[in-house]
């Protein structure tokens, strides 16, 4: 098991220890304990059973014995006994927002609540009115979680469907049947959330097609996935046939495109584009003469005027359709050795995948207006890090060292503010202390830079967490909402206005709140806000906690074209976290992102220039 997996257990065995009303410090040990395991360098599993555990901050006696299992089997028995107390369905009401543990065992044991569409019932007939601690506008909440989750039901984030498509991959390459495997689809293009993955399979010369159709229904799901009842019926295998294979694989639909290598070029950007995107190609190929589709591009026949006619071929429609199961008609296809062989014979350069949804792409493709876009190396610092200093796992020394061996030349720290105890929010001292920290770490790793600031909280009217004096101090400030997300959007507005304002704010964080097919967060007028932050010349994050990715692609596409320069933040709060900024190039490179309008693709000299400006000059 690695270590997100143990971690997963030791949390679940938290929530079931709080939701049987036990010692609430012994579910809290549980819970760090999983942070400390999630964010460890070091396998916990090799640790186990090594026999290594000992002296571990934050893992005692009883969680080592769990871990010591879980190293061994696999399993836990006191996860196993624990949620035999328990109905199923207390776990998946955990998942809807504003509900806690205790507050599920409260629904459960006077209600006799156990499944979301139970709670619904409850709170449509006014049931929860009469538990303390509810009330009519905890009910429309819940309602409003339960709507939310509805309309987001199936679906997963780019990340986990990313993992779920790279193990696949991998499982097929291992087969020895295929020539190519590669990924397709909204995955491809780089969606937040995804309802399926789409695989482009081509089998190798000879392969037999029932050994490759069994090589990939193989790889479905044997079992339920987590939460749901042991005997319910799996649908692993959701079709199967010659030139498609649909499973599913850890809950998420995976449609495999089986295609021969001499139709790869087109079936690659078929399977790719949007719609909308293919609709267009198909209509500039119409005509020039030629019809595409999955199969190929090929010349029209003529008609006896000489001129191109007929109908296209059957096959997919763009946007995932169903294929027509139908060859293609008369004539061979042109010869294309890629997928940029594809768009030349339409007269137009290779469009990246991520800008392929048919808005203006084609456009640009024409008039050789398309963006040189941003890449991971282009990079040259990360924004918005953590340390032990708040709820981090490393040191100052340690994470600025993770930077250096990533080939970063500076690193923003910016550990919670004192509103946020629940994330060990720094003192006034406390951040006084950590830049005399920084100021020695600067020294030891130079050239290296470690600039010292905050993510200060954006507190209700719209103030930062600290006075002046102290935000004066500091060389940034990152200006954060982590409470009061159920704001109209009028006062939300007003909010993040107040803080944009204020002359000591660098950079505007996640400005919505939402967490990805969890919380939806609040609304705002983005207009307003756009126009302040240009007005003030703060910077607007991006997030790139794949949990977050806040705000979206089109936002930041809209931020760019005002010049308001866009920072990568991975929201790091261990090594591995660092990594996260890859997501944030994901979105740049959607929203027509180059280097220049990313702002930690800026030289450590110029990142000085623009510190020391807003220090001459606060506020822009």
């Amino acid at each position: 098991m690695n270590n997100k997996q143990i971690a997963a257990v030791l949390h679940r065995i938290a929530v079931y220890q709080e939701l049987a009303g036990e010692n609430p410090f012994k579910a809290l040990a549980f819970d760090r304990a999983a942070r400390i395991v999630e964010r460890h360098p070091e396998s916990f599993e090799k640790l186990a059973l090594e026999e290594r555990l000992e002296g571990i901050k934050g893992i005692g006696k009883g969680i080592a014995e769990v871990l010591r299992e879980l190293a061994r089997t696999g399993r836990s028995s006191v996860l196993q006994e624990l949620a035999a107390s328990f109905p199923p369905g207390l776990e998946e009401l955990l998942t809807l927002s504003g509900l806690g543990p205790k507050r599920v065992r409260l629904l459960w044991q006077r209600l006799g609540v156990t499944s979301v569409g139970e709670l619904e019932y409850a709170c449509r007939e006014n049931h929860l009115l009469s538990l303390e601690g509810f009330g009519d506008k905890s009910q429309q909440k819940i309602l409003r979680a339960i709507a939310f989750r509805k309309q987001h039901q199936d679906l997963h984030r780019y990340h986990e469907a990313r993992g779920i498509a790279e193990q696949l991959v991998a499982a097929i390459e291992g087969s020895g049947l295929f020539e190519r495997v590669e990924l397709a689809g909204s995955l491809r293009r780089g969606k937040r959330i995804l309802k399926d993955a789409d695989l482009l399979c081509v089998p190798r010369e000879g392969a037999d097609a029932v050994a490759v159709r069994a090589a990939l229904t193989g790889l479905a799901d044997a079992e339920p996935g987590p939460g749901v009842a042991p005997d319910t019926p799996t649908d692993g295998v959701i079709a199967e046939g010659d030139t498609k294979v649909s499973i599913r694989r850890s809950g998420m639909q995976v449609d495999f495109r089986i295609v021969p290598a001499v139709s790869h070029p087109s079936a690659l950007q078929h399977f790719t584009g949007s719609r909308e995107h293919n609709t267009l190609l198909r209509g500039r190929a119409k005509a020039l003469g030629l019809k595409m589709n999955e199969y190929g591009v090929f010349p029209l026949p003529r008609s006896d005027g000489g001129e191109p006619g007929g109908q296209e071929p059957g096959g997919q429609e763009p946007g995932g359709q169903e294929p027509g199961g139908q060859e293609p008609a008369d004539g061979a296809p042109l010869a294309l050795a890629d997928e940029q062989g594809v768009y030349a014979s339409l007269g137009l350069p290779w469009i990246a995948p991520e800008l392929r949804e048919g808005e203006e792409e084609i456009e640009a493709a024409e008039a050789g207006r398309l963006p040189v876009l941003v890449e991971l190396q282009d990079l040259r610092g990360l924004i918005h890090a953590h340390t032990t200093y708040s709820d981090g796992t490393q040191s100052v020394a340690e994470l600025a060292g993770a930077c250096r061996e990533r080939g970063f030349s500076y690193l923003f720290l910016s550990d919670h503010s004192r509103s946020a105890s629940y994330a060990g929010g720094l003192s006034v001292e406390g951040l006084r202390e950590q830049r005399r920290e920084v100021e020695a770490v600067n020294r030891d790793l130079a050239p290296f830079k470690v600039y010292c600031g905050v993510e200060s909280d954006i507190l209700a009217d719209g103030s930062l967490d600290y006075p002046e004096e102290v935000l004066a101090e500091l060389d940034f400030v990152i200006g954060s909402v982590h409470s009061g997300l159920s704001m109209s959007p009028e006062a939300a507005t007003e909010r993040l206005l107040r803080a944009v304002a204020n002359p000591y704010l660098t950079i505007l964080g996640h400005p919505s709140g939402a967490l990805l097919l969890s919380r939806q967060g609040y609304e705002y007028d983005e207009e307003r806000l756009f126009a302040a932050i240009k007005e003030h010349g703060v910077v607007l994050e991006h997030n790139c906690n794949p949990y977050r990715l806040d705000p979206d692609w089109p936002a930041l596409k809209r931020a760019a074209r005002l010049g308001i320069p866009v920072a990568l933040c991975p929201d790091a709060h261990g090594p591995e976290d660092l990594d996260y900024v890859r997501y944030g190039v994901l979105m740049a490179r959607k929203a027509w992102l180059g280097p220049a309008g990313v702002f930690n693709c800026r030289s450590k000299e110029e990142i000085d220039g623009f510190l020391a400006s807003r220090k001459a000059c606060p506020g822009g």
